[in-house]
Order: C-alpha cells, then structure tokens, then sequence
C-alpha cells in the first residue's frame, strides 16, 4: 500500500485517544499554515519569557530591598535588577560589579553567586522553552487521521461468492503486500521510508522459535524441536494497527503459527498418465498429505498437489502452492481434509508445497526442506568442469497449524477471550461476542474476514519465495542450511502485513484501490461502523502538520497571564502599600532606584529643575523648563532661583549663614526663610544643604544679585 492521498487526510479538529483526552487534542493543517503557526508560537513564547523574567526581576528585587546600610555592590546590584536588564545582559553585568568590587568587598564573587545562578537558570530555562515550542507543530512524518467517503468493511463470503472478486483481492493487494513485507518485515534498524510513512508501525512484531511436533510424531523428524512456532502475542488493535479509539473500545488479536517440514516417505510419488482421471492426462509427481472435499474415488481424491513430470524434471525455477483446512469451514472455503495424524481440533491446518524441480545449486545444501546433494560434473564453454548439486527430493510439503484468539474489554467484567484456536466462520454472529460495544463489534466481524482473506497459504499461492531470489538460469549460489524458517517468517511477515492492509483498506475503501471494490464491500450502516470508518490513523510523510492544541491554548493563556500580572502588579502593590505599611518601603525603594528618579537626584545635585510626582516612577518638572547636561562631580553647580521646593528672594546682600552639605538633614527649615544671598549650593529632596558658608560682603555678592535680577 502506498502513502495515503490527500484528499482522505481529515483536516481540523481530532482526538488523539493514545495521547490521552487532554494531550491528544489535534488539529491538523496543511503544511503552510502549519509553519504559520510555529512563528506565531515563537512570538508568544518569547513574550511569555520576557514578561515572566520582568515578574521575576520585580519579585527579586522586592525580596531584596530593605531600609538598612549595606555595601555599594548591594545598591548598584538592586539598581541593576530595576533596570530589567534581558537575562544575559544581566549576567554580565552582574559579572561585571562583582570584578569591580573584588578589590573593595572579599569574595565579592561568591556573594553575587546567587543572582548570577537565578540568570544563568532562567536563560537555560528560556532556551529549552523556546525549543519546546517547536514540539507543539509536528510536521515530519506525522499521524493523521483517515476521513474516507468510500469506507466500508472487507466481506470474505463476498470476496469468495464465484465473481472472482477473491482474485481482485489479491491480484490488488498481492504485490504491494509481499514488496512490504520483504522490505519492512526485516531485522534492520534502519528500515526503507515507504515502512515510515504509510502505517501506524512499519511492521507487527511477532516471536519464531523452535518448538515440538504439532502433529503426530509421525509427521515429524526425530530431533527435540524440529518445527518452528511463531507468536505475535496479544496485540492492541490501538497500539499495532493504529485505530484511534478509545481504551474501552479496543480489541486485541493474537496469532500463533506452528509448521515443520513433512516427511516424504509414503506421501511423494510418480504417476502413470491415466492415474487422475482429472482431464489433460500426462504423467505426474503426486503429492498426498490430504483428501480433497467433493472429489469422486476415481479422480484421487487423496492427491493433494500434483505437477506434471516433464515441468518438474526440466523446469529451472520454483513452484510453490498451498492449501488451507478450516475447522470452522463455511460455503467459500476448506476444501481439504488433512491426514488423520495431521488432524486437529483446535487449530486450521495449512499445507504449503515447494517444488525445487530442476533448480541447481552450486554448493551443497543441508536444509530439510531444500536438500541438494546429488552430485553432477558439469562441463562449461571454458572447457573446465564445474560440481553441482541437484535437490535430494523434487518436492517437499511445509505443514502449519494455525491458531487466533481475539479479547476485548468489558465494562465491569473481567476481558473476554475467545480460546487460542482456529479462525472463526466469517458469518459468526456479534452475539457470540457477549457484551461487545458496537465499534467492538464491528472491527471483530472485520477480523473475522480478514483472517480467511489472508492467512498462511496466500503468500505461497502466489508465488512468494526468498529462495528464489537468489536464482539465475536455474542455478542457485546455494542456501542456508534453516533456508526454510526464513521461508515460513516470510509467510508469516505477509500475513501481518495483509492484516495492516486489509484493516487500512476497508477504512479508506476499497473501490479506491479495486474497481470491483464496492462487489465485497459492506457499506457502513451500524453505529458502530461508522465509529470505524473514523478511527484509523496513518502515517504521512508531508504537506500537512499536527498542532497540539493543549499546547497552543496552554502557551497562549501563560503568556497572557504573565503579561496581565507583570502590567498590573506594581499598580496593586502601590495600592496595596496604603493599606500594609510593611510593603510600602519596598515598593518606595522599587520606586526610587528606577532610572528616571535616579536621573531626577541627579539633576536635583546638579541643581537643575524644580520636580513633582516624587513618589511616582515617571518624576517631570512642575513647568516645562529646560535642563543642563549631567556634568560628573568635580564641575562647580550651576546656581538656580529655584531649586527643589525652595524659592530665594533679593534682599539686598543680607543674608544667614548656609549650612555645611555634612549637616543633618533633619535641620530646621525656620533658617531658610531668611533672605540670604548664595554663590553655590546643593539641594537633595526636600532639604537644603550649602557647600560654602556665605558672609556679608562676600566677593559674589554683586554678581548673585545681578544674576537673580536677570532672572526674575
């Protein structure tokens, strides 16, 4: 089967029941928009990052600030954090005043630690949050989920009613499933891209090991094991085949395959011409491990497979052809009864023949079921003789017993399990399915066609075999000595991927693939068979991409909310702080080391401005004035009319000793309404603080005057 088409892709919204009913929301979309959507994402989480590293800074600035004396590094580091600097300018900076001060504070380094680990986390943090992001749009061989008009399930009494629709089936499906099982049915860890991009699993795991007799030990060499059983386990019809419903409505499959090769005493023969009587008389190899149903005694009913001599002794290639005999047999199928030392009750038996006729080998062969050892010296062009070898046996039979068991859960009951046993009739009613839901009931009665479709012999009948692939002009370079194993894995590998198949068709429809389709097609009519015919998932390798939708509404919600709180939290806090006299320190110092109040002290030490809104972050003059550029310390102060909150008079030079800038500045405000003359001053908020003692007389004296004049 080819990757699924576009047009049975389901575009928009979808569970994804593996993932869970929160995590497995989905939306799909085609690839552009899908891109769209990764940008969009990456915008909101750098938003949320950035807003929630403001919120930090804020909060670690609060937990920070007190009213106590500390060190210079303390102050430049909380100025630091209220200049909400990106986090790795942060980090450098931090870096930064902890080298300037190393020569002034010990370990200047091991304090910073703290908020220099708190950046370094953050930006890490960030970083992985930013690549996540790119995990909520998936976009490389994703899972979507099959929407099909045409859905409907395989019928095996349909596929087999004479209309030779059975041979549309396979004719359709037959190569497309054996190229898939060779190439992905294989123990590789690398496998081809057409097993990543069509199933839910590239393959369906199964076990093969060496097991007893399945027969009468008759029917088996004398070793310990000398026949091969291959088990699948049970397997979740969710977890395997990728049907997207939920855990209550699942089913589960198992399989278990047991074959060795047949003994050829007494069973392999050569026959007259006139021993069949079955028309097109010629002389033939028999091969009897079986009765056929229906065949008159004259016809021999007991030759099970039969070749004419001259094909088999000068045909140069293989020949292969099986037979199945169901327990539960019905109006389209069993049509052998095996030999009673092969006869079973509680397994279908399947007899597969390999006809090595006129193959060559050029090496000896010690398989059981590809024996070569009778010698030939053959004579090339080059005039040297070259040894090979001819099979031991022109014929061999392989015999397998094949079991199924299917389960599914119950509501408050124990799981039900049919018995590990043969396959059960195509028609088997739901009701013997006890308490089944209608989407359980539906996929058994799919599994139950699906196991008579493909089942052990079909691989063989058309022609499937890996010893074959080695063979050119009827010589073989040689094979393993378990040459036939791999044979019955291979069989085994092209059932499964019948089943993935089959499964994968009835959803999508199977008048997509066959125009005889709609022949064995039964149209969606129960609840349960619609529940079906929207629950499979398959793999798509591009144009389109799945967004998680629990992801895209988590981000966008965190990112308004970290935007809401980082806004608005200084607002409530400042409100706060009127009701909570322990908060409104901190929110005062959050306040006043913010970079405009801080540029405001500096005016106000330049004696520039006259400034309001004190207590708020954004300080602005009380008039439109224009101000100096900051000049560092080691300039004289430019003098001012009006500095601060305080005006000067001209009063004719008389005037009060300043105070010196060392002074308390708690000193009483009664001295400064007296008419002074000044030359230089520095005012910090609030207060009044002189650099220089004035006199009666002093040389500035005129000049003060005549520039206050100007002034006023």
């Amino acid at each position: 089967m080819a990757e699924l088409d576009d047009r049975f892709v389901k575009r928009g919204y979808w569970i994804d029941w593996s993932k869970g009913s929160i995590m497995g929301q989905t939306y799909t979309v085609d690839a552009q928009t899908g891109t769209l959507i990764v940008a969009v994402l990456t915008i909101l989480a750098s938003v949320a990052t950035a807003q929630l590293w403001s919120l930090l800074i804020f909060v670690l600035h609060q937990a920070r600030a007190h009213r106590m004396a500390s060190e210079g590094l303390f102050w430049q580091q909380q100025a630091l954090l209220r200049t909400m600097p990106t986090p790795t300018a942060f980090l450098a900076d931090s870096f930064k005043l902890s080298w300037a001060w190393r020569s002034k504070i010990k370990h200047s380094l091991l304090r910073s630690l703290p908020v220099l680990a708190f950046a370094f986390f953050f930006t890490i943090g960030s970083i992985a949050g930013g690549i996540s992001t790119s995990y909520a749009v998936d976009n490389s061989n994703i899972e979507v989920l099959v929407d099909s008009p045409f859905c409907g399930r395989i019928n095996n009494t349909k596929v087999f009613s004479g209309n030779q629709q059975g041979v549309s089936v396979l004719a359709t499906h037959g190569d497309s499933i054996q190229s898939y099982a060779t190439n992905c049915y294989q123990n590789s860890s690398s496998l081809p891209a057409v097993c990543r991009n069509t199933f839910h699993l590239p393959n369906i795991p199964f076990s093969a090991e060496p097991a007893a007799c399945p027969w009468n030990d008759t029917m088996c060499s004398g070793e310990s094991s000398p026949a091969v059983v291959m088990d699948s386990g049970l397997l979740d019809i969710r977890t395997h085949f990728g049907l997207n419903i939920a855990e209550k409505d699942t089913v589960k499959l198992r399989r278990r395959t047991t074959c060795n090769v047949l003994p050829r005493e007494g069973h392999v023969f050569k026959r007259p011409a006139d021993y069949l009587n079955r028309g097109n008389p010629a002389e033939r190899w028999t091969l009897e491990y079986g009765s056929w149903k229906g065949v008159p005694d004259y016809q021999r009913p007991e030759v099970t497979f039969n070749v004419p001599s001259v094909l088999v002794e000068h045909q140069m290639s293989y020949y292969t052809t099986a037979m199945m005999s169901y327990i539960h047999g019905d109006q389209v199928s069993s049509f052998i009864n095996p030999l009673p030392e092969m006869n079973r009750t509680d397994a279908d038996v399947a007899l597969i023949s390999v006809w090595a006729n006129a193959v060559v080998y050029e090496k000896p062969v010690d398989d059981r079921l590809f024996a070569a050892h009778r010698v030939e010296m053959r004579q090339q062009s080059s005039g040297k003789n070259k040894t090979i070898y001819w099979s031991d046996y022109y014929a061999g039979v392989v015999g397998c017993a094949q079991q199924l068991q299917l389960c599914y859960p119950r509501a408050d009951k124990e799981d039900f399990c049919t018995p590990l046993g043969p396959s059960p009739a195509p028609n088997t009613p739901t009701t013997a399915y006890p308490d089944a839901t209608p989407l359980q009931s539906s996929i058994l009665t799919l599994l139950q066609s699906i196991s008579r479709v493909i089942d052990t012999n079909r691989s063989p009948q058309l022609g499937n075999l890996r010893a074959s692939k080695a063979l050119m002009v009827g010589i073989s370079p040689g094979l393993a000595s378990d040459q036939w194993i791999r044979e019955v894995t291979a069989w085994e590998s092209f059932v499964w991927t019948g089943y993935q198949t089959l499964l994968s068709a009835s959803v999508i429809g199977p008048s997509v693939f066959d125009t005889e389709g709609d022949t064995y097609r039964d149209e969606p009519a129960s609840v349960g068979d619609k529940m079906f015919c929207q629950s499979l998932r398959m793999r798509k390798a591009g144009g389109f991409a799945n967004v998680n939708v629990f992801a895209l509404v988590f981000l966008t919600t965190v990112a308004a909310i970290v935007t809401f709180l980082n806004i608005f939290i200084l607002r409530v806090c400042i409100f706060l702080s009127r009701f909570r006299k322990a908060l409104a320190p901190r929110i005062e110092r959050w306040v006043q080391d913010g970079v405009f109040q801080l540029q405001r002290r500096a005016f106000d030490a330049q004696g520039e401005g006259r400034w309001v809104d004190l207590e708020k972050e954004i300080p602005v003059t009380r008039e439109r004035e224009m101000l100096g550029e900051l000049r560092d310390g080691s300039h004289a102060v430019k003098e001012k009319k009006s500095v601060g909150s305080l005006e000067t008079e001209e009063s004719g030079g008389h005037g009060v000793k300043g105070k010196d800038a060392r002074e308390d500045e708690d000193e009483d405000e009664d001295e400064m309404q007296e008419e002074v003359d000044w030359s230089r001053f520095r005012v910090s908020v609030g207060r009044v603080d002189t650099s220089a003692t004035l006199v009666d007389g002093d040389p500035g004296e005129a000049k003060v005057k005549k520039d206050g004049e100007r002034r006023l």
